[in-house]
This record gives C-alpha cells, sequence and structure tokens, in this order.
C-alpha cells in the first residue's frame, strides 16, 4: 500500500505582506524548476526518440528551465547503459536546439563506479554540463564507501555532481551528522543535490557545511516548506504534465495572495497520492497519451501497465484537482 503523502502547511514565510515586489521577482525567477523526463519507448520496446523530442518540446514551451534525464520516473535502471547515453546524446542535441538556455542533467547512478564513470564521461563528451547520481545500493556500503562513490565519480571527469537523495529508494541516508558525509559536502565535490527526502530540516544543516551547494526539491508535496528553507528550485517528474501548475504555485507563494498557496498544494498533491498509488511512471504516460497526444508507451517490466480501474482513477482525480493557472 502506497502512503499518502503528507502536506506540511506550517511555514512562516507565508502571509507576510511586506516583501517588495522586486524581491518577489527576483526569488521566482531564481526558483528553476526541472522536469524529470519520462523513458519513453515503442511498441517494440525500443527508446522513441521522435516522442521523447514531442516531450522535451512541450517542456521547454511551458517553461521548464530544464530536463533532467534518466531518473526514477525515467525508469533509470531498467534501461541498458547504451540507451542512457543515447538519451544523453539525443538530450544533449535537442538543448543545443533551443532557442533560450536549457540545463540537462544526465543521471548515471549504478551499482559499479566503473560504470557510472563510462556514462558520466559519455554525457561529458556529449555536451552535458551536469552529471547526477544516486548512490550506490543493494550492497551495504559504509558512508566512507558511499562518499568515495562520489570522490571516484567527479575525479573522473574533472567536475563536480549532483548526489540524488532519494533513501525511500536507495536506503541510504545522506547522513549530515556523520563525518565522511560532511566531509563529501565541504569537499566541493558536490555541487548540488536532488533531495528528494522527508526531511527537510537537513536543507539547513547542508547549507551550514557548504552554502554553496544547490539544493534541489524533490518531492512536489513538499513545495512549501521546501521554499520555506530557501530551495534553489525543484526537480519533478509530474512537471511532465504539471508544470504550469507549479510554476503557478510559486508565483502565488511569491505574492502577496501567498495563503492561496496551501489549496493549490492540496490539489496538486491529491493529484501525486493517485498517481503513487497505481504507478508513478505508468501513471504519467498514460496522462500524456491520453491528454497531450504523446504516444509515451508502455512501462517496462517488472513495471505493470496500468488496469481500466487505474485509468478511471486517474481521469477522476485530474477531473476535480487540475486546476486551471489562468483561472487564479
Amino acid at each position: 500500500m502506497v502512503v499518502p503523502i503528507p502536506i506540511i502547511i506550517t511555514n512562516p514565510a507565508l502571509g507576510t505582506t511586506n516583501r517588495k515586489k522586486g524581491d518577489q521577482n527576483t526569488q521566482m525567477e531564481n526558483t528553476k524548476l526541472i522536469a524529470a523526463s519520462l523513458s519513453i519507448f515503442d511498441n517494440n520496446n525500443q527508446v522513441n526518440d521522435s516522442e521523447m523530442l514531442n516531450l522535451w518540446n512541450k517542456l521547454v514551451e511551458e517553461g521548464a528551465d530544464g530536463i533532467f534525464i534518466g531518473g526514477s520516473v525515467g525508469e533509470c535502471f531498467l534501461l541498458k547503459n547504451s540507451e542512457r547515453i543515447h538519451m544523453f546524446e539525443e538530450a544533449s542535441r535537442f538543448a543545443a536546439s533551443t532557442n533560450r538556455p536549457l540545463d540537462i542533467y544526465a543521471h548515471v547512478g549504478a551499482l559499479s563506479t566503473d560504470e557510472a564513470i563510462e556514462m558520466a564521461r559519455a554525457a561529458k563528451s556529449a555536451g552535458i554540463k551536469h552529471i547526477a547520481s544516486t548512490p550506490p545500493f543493494y550492497f551495504s556500503l559504509s558512508r566512507k564507501e558511499v562518499a568515495h562513490y562520489y570522490y571516484d565519480l567527479a575525479s573522473a571527469i574533472n567536475d563536480s555532481v549532483l548526489y540524488y537523495d532519494i533513501p525511500s529508494s536507495t536506503h541510504i541516508d545522506l547522513n549530515t551528522d556523520d563525518p565522511d558525509i560532511q566531509s563529501l559536502l565541504k569537499s566541493g565535490v558536490i555541487s548540488a543535490i536532488k533531495h528528494t527526502n522527508l526531511q527537510s530540516y537537513r536543507v539547513n544543516k547542508i547549507k551550514s557545511l557548504n552554502p554553496n551547494i544547490t539544493i534541489f526539491g524533490g518531492f512536489e508535496s513538499r513545495v512549501i516548506p521546501m521554499m520555506g528553507y530557501h530551495c534553489n528550485g525543484f526537480i519533478g517528474s509530474t512537471f511532465n504534465f504539471m508544470l504550469p501548475q507549479y510554476r503557478k504555485i510559486i508565483e502565488v507563494y511569491h505574492s502577496s495572495q501567498s495563503s492561496k498557496v496551501y489549496r493549490m498544494v492540496q490539489d496538486t498533491t491529491s493529484v501525486l497520492n493517485v498517481l503513487l498509488e497505481v504507478g508513478l511512471p505508468a501513471a504519467i504516460k498514460y496522462i500524456l497519451a491520453s491528454r497531450y497526444g504523446i504516444q509515451a508507451g508502455e512501462v517496462r517490466r517488472p513495471l505493470l501497465p496500468l488496469t481500466l480501474e487505474a485509468k478511471k482513477k486517474i481521469d477522476e482525480i485530474l477531473n476535480q484537482k487540475l486546476f486551471d493557472v489562468t483561472s487564479l
């Protein structure tokens, strides 16, 4: 059973009226929304380049500041390394063709340091600046071993790395009280963190260890507390179809009508909880196909396709809760 994600509504930053308009606009502009891209397959279970491009074009038109390639909703560990590298190359070519800057993040997480390095070097060769990685899981690694995974990866590409913190999947906690993790965060090897972690308070500890680290929220439902902790932006799976809604949430958060943001986040989180219940990647693929004409295909096994009942649940919650950004 999937436990619904709670909404934290306590935030002293909301409701204040003495913020200057210029400050609000600057904060809005500095809050980056990075869409965690799906991986789209054709009827032969091969990467579908044309539909991937259709999705990326949609995201750019809706104002995405960047695209995260090969993350969790992108079915990363169900892809061959060659497929992941191919998508890095396609994404880099796509970004070069857009009429504005677009950050591309290549997720290279792997059980093996050598495999991660191979993919990271390929991404760099393709022109991608931002390399991201989950810590290697399965083996009960010490925190020293986790830290050295990132030291080795950064050294191999002569650049810093985004630490993809998602302990619900990796079962590896970014413990900011651990000396090895503290040294890692202070070292400059980690330039950014995707904080897909319910312990939002750790953002302050991370910033105290290294104020230069960029913090991206990874749980869309935590947008209010993460904004309260002055995170730099968000990397979201539901941005594949709710990017305009989250852009509006951030706009309202920084406005004199910030109290309205609670209801907006409740609505988007209600949608998210249903998607988590039925299967997030499959659900987003269904939404893209049924509502946006992007033939996103099916998920890869062992993930299962949606049932008719699951599709009905998705349609019902979208009809109820997917608010119109132009009406606010």
